[in-house]
C-alpha cells in the first residue's frame, strides 16, 4: 500500500465518526478533516493530542529573549511562550498560583516568566530588572500581544520537555477561562510521527508505535544514515485534546521488516526466535494492509461530556488499581500459583485492598 492510500484510510473513519457526532449529538462535522503533523502539533501545542478548542498557541522566543542579560533564558535551550487575551490584570495572587502550578512535580518547570501588557500602554513583568521597555515591546510584537493581554513564558534545557510543560500551563489556562466547551468538537488527524524516539533508558532507538509500522516510502533510503529522521505512515484520532484512536499501515515486506529489528538491535537470531512466525510468513507474501482503533470508552466519554473515561467503562478499576465490581485483585488458589511457578504476597494484596 502506498503512502498516498492512507488517505483513503482516514477517510473511512472519518465518514464513520461524522456520522456518529450527527446521529448522537447533532453536531456536523467539517466534509474533510484538519490533517496535522506531528512536528507541528509539538511545536505549535506541545502535545501529539492537541485541544484545538481555543488558540494561545505557542511562540518560540529563542530570538527575542536571548539577550545576555538575564541567565536563565540565556541557558536555556527552548524558551516559547503562549498570549493570554484580555488577562493583563491578573492579580499577583492569580499569578503565583500560575507559578505554583507549573512547579508542581506533575508539570515539573522550575519557575514562570510573566508580562502584562496593560490596557494603559504600560508594560509590567516579573523581569522589569533584566529587560528594558523596548526589549518587552519587542516581545509584545512576536508573541502578537495586544494590550490587555498577558503573556506566560517557560524555558527549559530540553526543548520538548519545556514544550510539554507549556502544554499544561495552555490548558490550565483555558480550563480557567472556560474555553474547554464539552459541547465544542474539535476533531483532527495526527500523522507523519517519528518512526522511531531514543530512550535515555536503554540507549538505543525504540519504536515509537511498534516495529510492524510501515516507514514513509519518501524515507525509507534514510534508514541506513538517518533513521532518526524517518517517518511513520501512521495516525491517530483527536477529538478536543483527546486521542480516540490510532492506527498505522504495515510493513508487508520481508526484507523492509529485517532492517526495522537491525535498527531496533535484533541480532537475525533474536528475531527469528521473537517474530520467526511473521518472518517466515513474509516469505509467501503478505498483502498491504492498514488499519485503525478506536477507543470506543474514550468516544462515549467525550460524546456524554464526562469528565473521567471510569464513567463509561465497564469494569472500572478506581487509583488504586482495584476493581470494585468484580471485588478485584482477590487471592489465588495456592494450586494455580504452584502451576505457574508464582509466589504471591498475600499480605500487601489485602493491604491493598485496604
Amino acid at each position: 500500500m502506498s503512502y498516498v492510500e492512507q488517505e483513503d484510510v482516514l477517510q473511512i473513519f472519518e465518514d464513520m465518526a461524522r456520522h456518529l457526532f450527527k446521529e448522537v449529538r447533532g453536531v456536523d462535522l467539517p466534509e474533510k478533516l484538519q490533517q496535522m503533523t506531528w512536528h507541528d502539533a509539538m511545536r505549535l501545542y506541545g502535545s501529539d493530542k492537541p485541544d484545538l478548542r481555543f488558540g494561545m498557541t505557542f511562540v518560540e522566543l529563542m530570538d527575542v529573549m536571548k539577550k545576555g542579560k538575564f541567565s536563565v533564558f540565556d541557558d536555556a535551550a527552548y524558551i516559547g511562550g503562549i498570549c493570554v487575551p484580555g488577562c493583563a490584570d491578573y492579580s499577583r495572587k492569580q499569578l503565583d498560583e500560575l507559578t505554583n502550578f507549573v512547579k508542581r512535580p506533575q508539570v515539573g518547570a522550575k519557575g514562570l516568566v510573566y508580562v502584562k501588557f496593560n490596557t494603559d500602554g504600560t508594560v509590567k513583568s516579573s523581569v522589569d530588572k533584566f529587560y528594558d521597555q523596548a526589549d518587552l515591546l519587542e516581545l509584545k510584537q512576536a508573541m502578537g500581544a495586544n494590550d490587555g493581554d498577558l503573556v506566560l513564558i517557560l524555558s527549559g534545557d530540553n526543548a520538548n520537555k519545556t514544550r510539554i510543560q507549556l502544554c499544561s500551563l495552555r490548558l490550565e489556562m483555558g480550563e480557567r477561562l472556560g474555553l474547554r466547551d464539552k459541547d465544542k468538537f474539535e476533531c483532527l488527524w495526527i500523522v507523519d510521527f517519528p518512526l522511531f524516539e531514543w530512550s535515555d533508558e536503554e540507549q538505543r532507538l525504540m519504536a515509537t508505535h511498534h516495529p510492524f509500522t510501515m516507514p514513509n516510502p519518501d524515507d525509507i533510503p534514510l534508514l541506513d544514515e538517518h533513521p532518526e529522521r524517518v517517518r511513520a505512515v501512521a495516525y491517530d484520532f483527536v477529538c478536543n485534546g483527546i486521542e480516540v484512536g490510532g492506527g498505522s499501515l504495515r510493513i508487508h515486506d520481508g526484507q523492509l521488516q529485517e532492517k526495522m529489528f537491525e535498527i531496533l538491535g535484533f541480532t537475525p537470531e533474536k528475531a527469528m526466535a521473537q517474530f520467526g512466525f511473521l518472518i517466515n510468513a513474509f516469505k509467501y507474501g503478505a498483502p498491504p494492509h492498514a488499519g485503525l482503533a478506536f477507543g470506543l470508552d474514550r468516544f462515549v466519554s467525550i460524546m456524554a461530556g464526562l469528565d473521567s473515561i471510569r464513567d463509561c467503562i465497564a469494569f472500572p478499576k478506581n487509583n488504586s488499581g482495584r476493581d470494585v465490581m468484580l471485588d478485584a485483585p482477590s487471592e489465588i488458589a495456592q494450586e494455580q500459583l504452584d502451576e505457574l511457578y508464582l509466589n504471591v504476597d498475600n499480605d500487601r494484596l489485602r493491604a491493598l485492598k485496604g
